[in-house]
Formats: C-alpha cells, sequence, structure tokens
C-alpha cells in the first residue's frame, strides 16, 4: 500500500507542476485501486468511509471559497481513504503545515509578503462589511506560471514525513 500511495502522489505532483490541475482519471482510478487494495487486505468499506468524507468535510469550504482545487480536494480524499479517522487528520494537518512553510519560502523569494497580507485584509474587511463570504481569488504574485502554489507537494511531503516518523509502518 505504501508503494502504491507514493506512485499515486508522484503522479498527482507530477500533473499538478505540468497542468496546474490533478486529471479527474487519476483521481478516480487512484480512489478505485486504493479501495481495492485496501478491500484485498481486509478493509471494510466503512473502514474506508472515515478517510474520505473528513477531508472533503474539512475542505470542501475551502474549495468553494478558491483556496483549494477540487483536484487537491480529491487527491487528499483518496490518500486518507486507507487511514481512517484518527491519522487522516494528522495527514491534514501535516499537509497544510507544509504548505504553509512552502507559501512562506514562495512569498519570501518573490518579496511578496506585504502584497499577500494586504489582499488578505482586504478580503477579510470585505466579506465583514458586506456580510457575505467572497471569493479569495487568487491574486497573482507574478504574471507567470511560477506564481501558483501547488498543494499536492505539501501532501506528498505530509506523507513522507508520516511514513518517516513511523505512523504509517502498520499498512501493509
Amino acid at each position: 500500500m505504501i508503494v502504491w500511495m507514493f506512485i499515486f502522489l508522484f503522479a498527482a505532483v507530477f500533473f499538478d507542476w505540468r497542468d496546474f490541475k490533478i486529471p479527474n482519471l487519476l483521481t478516480g482510478g487512484g480512489a478505485l485501486i486504493t479501495a481495492g487494495i485496501c478491500l484485498y487486505y481486509g478493509y471494510r468499506l466503512k473502514d474506508l468511509l472515515p478517510g474520505t468524507v473528513i477531508p472533503f468535510i474539512l475542505c470542501i469550504g475551502l474549495f468553494y471559497l478558491g483556496v483549494l482545487g477540487g483536484g487537491d480536494v480529491k487527491l487528499l480524499m483518496v490518500c486518507g481513504m486507507p487511514l481512517g479517522g484518527r491519522l487522516v487528520i494528522q495527514l491534514l494537518v501535516l499537509s497544510f503545515f507544509w504548505n504553509g512553510l512552502y507559501a512562506a519560502i514562495f512569498l519570501w523569494q518573490h518579496k511578496a509578503f506585504r502584497q499577500r497580507f494586504s489582499y488578505l485584509y482586504h478580503f477579510i474587511s470585505t466579506c465583514l462589511k458586506s456580510g457575505h463570504i467572497h471569493s479569495y481569488d487568487n491574486v497573482q504574485v507574478s504574471s507567470s506560471k511560477d506564481a501558483y502554489l501547488h498543494f499536492s507537494v505539501g501532501v506528498l511531503l505530509a506523507y513522507l514525513t508520516m511514513y518517516a516518523g513511523g505512523m504509517l509502518l502498520w499498512m501493509f
């Protein structure tokens, strides 16, 4: 299972970097293969639900705000499938930690901390004044495609961290 998850994650990162999108075919196929491996090793469908549903519930709001892409949410759902409820929360926390670190480095490299925090301040004040939550549009740090973060990298780093920390050693 560990080998399969790393193959799946590396493929997701590859497509995310190349196309700025994680294909539905990859996440759908990944879900089927992951579920099949889990069922082969004795998991029941109800064992797979917490690891799939928890990332969806916790991340769908971020998708609607425009903070996460749909492929990122589906990637987390597939990665969480074999983990169950407790470990999927750890995966989510580590994913957001690594992506936060990645974002800080990215903003530092592009000298864009002030611009991003200014935009965040205006976003929050606009939402508070209007009483509605608006989409958090991606303000480009530069005009190139290099101005985008790839959330899949943080998910891969989270899985690597969990594996290195021994949290995933029990997986077949």
